[in-house]
């Protein structure tokens, strides 16, 4: 077991807000911030970090290898990127539209200190805009934004699918029903597991992830 996974386990005792210090500290980045300044809109949502306890269900479920490249829509500034290169040594891109996140995940891949941060890239941009590369095969979204604009990203998804036939992972959390509705009617995609996060589930049914898979 690694050392970062050891430091969830064993944390009881500590905060949501208390771990996230922790293994902010132990990664040497800063990501526990939530998005205030009013700039979120209905077709772009606020930048919320997914808490490290919800990571560490999703991929205790979900395990990734050193030849998967995830590809995380609202990236802000950066955890889930940072936590996967750390935990798996896996390559990461994320796309964040506010130019504030960005230079600040920036700043924190100057500081992180994981063995293969190379492997780690932040861009500034529009997710509808984005041309995924083909070694992308692990997609993450919570909720970042409107159906409409998913609309676009999902097409996008498939057309890198078609331009590189390989099997992509897409990851919801907690996702709207609309897109589920949309998802399962209109794409090629299809669910393949549901991933409760405990504790929450029971007080909110969207706490959870679905994961669908695109596959020749």
């Amino acid at each position: 077991m690694d050392s970062l996974t050891k430091q969830i386990i064993n944390s009881d005792a500590l905060s949501d807000e208390e771990l996230a210090k922790k293994i902010d500290n132990f990664l040497h980045i800063h990501t526990e911030e939530v998005q205030t300044d009013g700039r979120d809109t209905f077709h772009c949502h606020r930048y919320e970090p997914t808490s490290y306890r919800v990571l560490h269900t999703l991929f205790e479920a979900l395990l990734l290898t050193d030849q998967d490249t995830l590809l995380d829509y609202g990236s802000g500034l950066g955890r889930l990127s940072f936590y996967t290169n750390h935990r798996f040594h896996n390559g990461a891109i994320g796309i964040e539209l506010s130019e504030t996140f960005h230079r600040e995940a920036l700043y924190n891949l100057s500081r992180y200190r994981g063995i293969h941060k190379e492997r780690l890239t932040f861009l500034h941009g529009k997710a509808e805009d984005f041309v995924i590369p083909e070694e992308v095969s692990i997609i993450y979204c919570f909720n970042p934004f409107s159906t409409d604009i998913f609309r676009k990203v999902l097409t996008n998804i498939e057309k890198s699918y078609e331009n590189k036939l390989r099997k992509i992972t897409l990851i919801l959390y907690y996702p709207e029903d609309n897109t589920i509705f949309y998802i399962e009617r209109h794409t090629g995609f299809r669910l393949v597991k549901e991933i409760a996060v405990p504790e929450l589930f029971e007080g909110d049914r969207r706490e959870k992830f679905c994961i669908y898979e695109l596959n020749e």
